[in-house]
């Protein structure tokens, strides 16, 4: 069997700003004649932004990903047509495989930063002062509202995908040798760049690898995520501003986590 599978198709990716920065906009458009507002609003226009950089740049990451991808499929799709072996598997490593791994570390790491500036927009929903971090934000207890839908994702995959990120970024890649491949399955071949399912070991030699789990599937999985936890939060948000509860924190909003040497 020589067929090759289609890669899996990506995410249809908006030419307009995400919702977060959308009803933001709203909001302090609402708000921006009242002098009690006056911080709140600029802080509505300035984080929002900076959290639709990363979302920015996790979008280019995996676009970048996906070319590579492309082109690794047209490489085995190619070489199976040529060969006359039985083989179940096909492998190179190069530049372009490398820049896969490069490009999906970088990827992690913006959607990693894009949680925490969400989380410190949530906090904009409380009067009392919470967490900055996304993961600090959730470990609240007793709080409803946006919070609610931040832990729903936590436990759904944000968990997972920042335990990849803190094994790849602070310990050690998938591998010393990295390659992108095409398996032989009893559907077809499928291109694949390997991810351990165990990342938490943070070592090469205790990594395990699984057919459900592959780097370009992955990393589509969790922008489609992230989209839907873009779009619960800010649903969530207007629908408090509709109710007169939000925002609740309108000042002291910069500068807090400064660190001072």
């Amino acid at each position: 069997m020589k067929n090759i599978l289609p890669l899996p198709n990506l995410p249809k990716f908006s030419d307009r700003s995400p919702k977060i920065v959308q009803v933001l906009d709203k909001i302090r458009f609402h708000l921006h004649k009242s002098d009690e507002y006056a911080e709140f609003c600029w802080f509505a226009r300035e984080y929002p932004r900076c959290y639709r950089y990363h979302i920015d740049c996790a979008e280019f990451r995996l676009k970048g990903i996906y070319q590579k991808y492309q082109t690794a499929h047209i490489y085995f799709s190619r070489g199976l047509q040529k060969t006359d072996k039985d083989s179940f598997e096909m492998a190179y490593s190069n530049q372009q495989a490398y820049e896969i791994y490069w490009d999906f570390e970088a990827f992690l790491c913006a959607i990693n930063a894009a949680l925490d500036l969400l989380a410190r927009i949530v906090g904009t929903a409380y009067l009392e002062q919470v967490p900055l971090s996304f993961n600090k934000l959730c470990n609240k207890k007793n709080l409803n509202g946006p919070l609610v839908i931040l832990k729903k994702a936590q436990k759904m995959w944000v968990s997972q995908m920042k335990d990849y990120r803190d094994c790849f970024v602070h310990y050690t890649p998938v591998d010393t040798l990295l390659s992108i491949s095409a398996n032989r399955y009893s559907n077809g071949w499928e291109v694949r760049g390997r991810l351990p399912i165990n990342p938490n070991v943070r070592q090469i030699l205790d990594f395990r690898f699984s057919r459900r789990v592959e780097l370009l599937k992955y990393a589509i999985s969790v922008f489609k995520h992230m989209s839907a936890l873009d779009s619960a939060v800010s649903k969530e948000i207007n629908k408090l501003y509709r109710a007169k509860q939000f925002p609740k924190r309108i000042s002291n909003l910069f500068f807090l986590g400064k660190r001072d040497k």
